[in-house]
C-alpha cells in the first residue's frame, strides 16, 4: 500500500467515526459552550461507535444482517436522528 491509499483510509474512517459522533454531541449538549472543542471530539469519538453497536445488537436479535448496506445505513440514520434531535432542543431553549 502506498502512502495515499494509507491516508485515505485514514481519514475516512476518522470521518465515518466523526460525523455520527458529532451529531449525537450536539444532540446531547445542544449548546456550544457546554464543551470546549476537545471534550466534544472525545466524546464525539466514543458515540460515534454507537451506529455499529447498535448493528451489531440487531444483527443478534433480528435477522438484520451485518454488512455494507446495513453499516452505512445505520451511520446515516443514527446521523439524522442526532441532529433532528439537536435542531428540536436548540429551537426549545
Amino acid at each position: 500500500m502506498d502512502v495515499i491509499s494509507v491516508l485515505t483510509i485514514s481519514v475516512l474512517m476518522i470521518i465515518i467515526v466523526l460525523v455520527p459522533g458529532i451529531a449525537l454531541s450536539m444532540a446531547i449538549f445542544p449548546r456550544r459552550d457546554e464543551l470546549d472543542m476537545v471534550e466534544r471530539v472525545g466524546i464525539s469519538f466514543v458515540l460515534g461507535l454507537t451506529p455499529q453497536f447498535v448493528l451489531y445488537f440487531a444483527d443478534k436479535n433480528s435477522i438484520m444482517p451485518i454488512n455494507e448496506y446495513t453499516n452505512l445505513l445505520m451511520i446515516i440514520l443514527i446521523t439524522i436522528i442526532g441532529i433532528a434531535v439537536w435542531n428540536l432542543r436548540r429551537e426549545n431553549e
